[in-house]
C-alpha cells in the first residue's frame, strides 16, 4: 500500500515537472517572438526641428534591425495630452518609454536641466559647447559621472541616450549691431527667460517678454526692435521682414535630448537593447548636425539678401561675460542649489581641457 501511494507520489510530480518544463519552454518560445511596442511623446510638432527628423528614422531604422520585434510609436505635440514640462513625469510614470528632453521646458521641474539655457555659460564654439554636454550626461552611456545624467537616472528613472546640437541663439536687430556694454541703450528686445532679460539689461537694452507668436507685429509697430531666438526660427517668424542684423553673440547651447525609461529599457531581451542601443549611440557620436547646419545655410542666404552679420570683438564678449557671472550665473546656482554647483563644476572642468 505504501509502495503504491510511493508510485503514485512519483507519477504526480514528475507530470508536475514535465508541465514546468513545458511551460518554461513556451514562455521563451514567446519571448523569443514577443514583439515589443513602446510610445515616445515629443514637445514639438512634426516639423519644429532636426530632432523631429532624425529620431523617427531611427525608430524605423531599429524595427528593420530587430525584425519588428522593438516597434516605436511617435506622438508629436497635441498627439498626447503632455506639455513639454511634463515629460520627466511621462517617463518616470510610464505614459511612455521614450521622451523629448528640452533643458527650457523643464526648468520649473529641474531647475538644473536649465543650464544650457543659462547666457555666455557654454562656449561659442559649437562643438566646444557639444562635448561639454555629453560630459553633462554621461557620454550617453547611463556613465553617471555625468552630472545631469546622475540626476535623471536616480530621480526619474530614465536616461539621456541621444542629444543633437541645437543652434546658438542669437539676437536678431532692426537697424543697429549689438557691440557690447551699453550698446543697446534705448532699445526694445524680445525675451523668453528671466536670464535673457537679465542679459538686455547689461547690454543697457530694455527686456519686453512677449509670446512667439506676437513679435511679427510687435516688430512692424515698433513695440520691439530686436528679439532673441535662432536664425531658423527667426526666418520662420517672417523677422527678417524688419530685421537687418544677426547678432552673432552666441547666448545659449541648448539641445534636445531624447531619454527612455529605464525600467522598458532593461526589461527589453539583451539582443534587441544591445541593437536598439548601439543604433541610436551611432547616430549620438557623429554628431548629428543637421540643426547646426540648417541655421547656417539660413544665414548664408540671409546675408546673399542683403542682411548683416556683426560678430562682437572678444575684448567685448569677455567684458559680457563677467557681468553675467555676476548677474545671471550666481543667482542661478543658488536657485540650483547643490545640483547647480556640481553642473556648473562640470562645465568649468570641461572648459579647461580646451
Amino acid at each position: 500500500m505504501k509502495r503504491r501511494k510511493s508510485l503514485t507520489g512519483s507519477l504526480a510530480l514528475l507530470l508536475a515537472l514535465v508541465l514546468t518544463l513545458g511551460i518554461v519552454c513556451t514562455t521563451d518560445a514567446e519571448a523569443k517572438d514577443k514583439v515589443y511596442k513602446w510610445s515616445f511623446f515629443s514637445a514639438y510638432g512634426p516639423g519644429d526641428s532636426a530632432c523631429c527628423e532624425v529620431w523617427p528614422a531611427l525608430f524605423e531604422k531599429v524595427k528593420r534591425a530587430t525584425n519588428g520585434r522593438l516597434q516605436i510609436s511617435v506622438f508629436w505635440s497635441g498627439e498626447h495630452p503632455y506639455k513639454g514640462s511634463d515629460m520627466l513625469k511621462v517617463l518616470r510614470d510610464g505614459q511612455a518609454e521614450l521622451a523629448h528632453f528640452y533643458g527650457g521646458f523643464l526648468t520649473s521641474v529641474e531647475p538644473v536641466f536649465g543650464i544650457d539655457a543659462i547666457p555666455m555659460l557654454f562656449p561659442s564654439d559649437a562643438d566646444e559647447s557639444f562635448k561639454i554636454t555629453l560630459k553633462l550626461w554621461g557620454d550617453l552611456k547611463q556613465n553617471k559621472d555625468g552630472v545631469l545624467e546622475k540626476i535623471l537616472e536616480e530621480r526619474w528613472n530614465a536616461s539621456m541616450i541621444h542629444i543633437l546640437p541645437a543652434t546658438q541663439q542669437r539676437i536678431h536687430t532692426k537697424g543697429y549691431a549689438i557691440e557690447g556694454i551699453g550698446s543697446l541703450k534705448g532699445h526694445k528686445v524680445r525675451v523668453y527667460s528671466p536670464e535673457l532679460a537679465t542679459l538686455v539689461k547689461i547690454l543697457g537694452g530694455t527686456p519686453v517678454s512677449i509670446g512667439f507668436g506676437e513679435v511679427y507685429t510687435a516688430l512692424s509697430t515698433g513695440m520691439v526692435d530686436g528679439l532673441t531666438t535662432s536664425v531658423y526660427f527667426a526666418n520662420q517668424g517672417g523677422f527678417f521682414d524688419f530685421c537687418d542684423t544677426v547678432n552673432l553673440w552666441e547666448l545659449m547651447a541648448a539641445v534636445d535630448g531624447l531619454m527612455v525609461n529605464k525600467k522598458a529599457l532593461d526589461e527589453l531581451p539583451p539582443d534587441i537593447r544591445k541593437t536598439f542601443l548601439d543604433i541610436i549611440n551611432e547616430s549620438a557620436m557623429k554628431p548629428e548636425r543637421a540643426e547646426l547646419m540648417t541655421n547656417a545655410y539660413v544665414l548664408e542666404q540671409l546675408i546673399k539678401q542683403g542682411k548683416k552679420a556683426y560678430v562682437p570683438s572678444k575684448a567685448n564678449r569677455d567684458a559680457v561675460v563677467e557681468r553675467c557671472k555676476k548677474e545671471i550665473w550666481e543667482p542661478w546656482i543658488e536657485q540650483a542649489g547643490t545640483d547647480g554647483k556640481a553642473a556648473l563644476q562640470q562645465v568649468n572642468d570641461v572648459k579647461k581641457t580646451f
